[in-house]
């Protein structure tokens, strides 16, 4: 099996492993096990237990990003705000594992934490671009605040909705799309 396609292997496993028990209770020994390869040579790809972490949480949290820009640069203003989330959503739907070992981390103590504070940060700054764009024409500091309010609701719905598998993910959208739009309107009128 090449090289690259073994480490998607294992990066998958991982997060099912991190997710499930937390980095600290996340085992090499187990991760090896479900992979299908031995524990050197986890440490060979990774070098350690923290750097199969950091690589997964990049991988993921890089993944995001991604489809939470493209989605943006797909459609024009008006409607981009409701691709946006529907992609947001979809990528936790997706990925439950990634989004529960991201959000896990976005409050520890860890110095992984960092790393995705460095993630959310990013995030934060493409709501804010788009909030500042030709359709809702915000200005700092009301962009800056509204972009947090709206990753912030975006990260609290997530978790909520995975506890939920009943609901779908349009009501869902739609519950997410009406927040950020009201935080659009009442930041936009005064």
């Amino acid at each position: 099996m090449p090289r690259s396609v073994r480490e998607q292997l294992i990066l998958q496993v991982a997060g099912k492993v991190f997710a499930r028990g937390g980095y600290d209770r996340g085992s090499m020994d187990r991760i090896a096990e479900l992979a299908g390869v031995s524990k050197p040579m986890l440490y060979a790809y990774f070098g350690s237990k923290e750097g199969l972490y950091l690589a997964y949480v990049e991988r993921t949290g890089a993944e995001l990003v991604e489809r939470l820009v493209k989605a943006d640069a797909d459609h024009g203003q008006p409607r981009r705000l409701r691709p946006v989330i529907d992609e947001f959503l979809a990528f936790v739907e997706e990925h439950r594992d990634g989004w529960t070992v991201l959000f896990r981390e976005l409050n520890a103590s860890l110095p992984l934490a960092e790393q995705v504070a460095q993630l959310r940060s990013q995030i934060v700054a493409e709501v804010r671009r788009m909030l500042e764009g030709d359709g809702a024409g915000l200005a700092p500091p009301a962009s800056e605040g509204v972009a947090e309010a709206i990753v912030g609701a975006g990260e609290s719905l997530a978790n909520w909705w995975l506890k939920k598998p009943t609901v779908a993910r349009e009501d869902v959208v739609d519950w997410y799309v009406g927040l950020a739009r009201a935080a659009i309107f009442s930041a936009a009128g005064r």
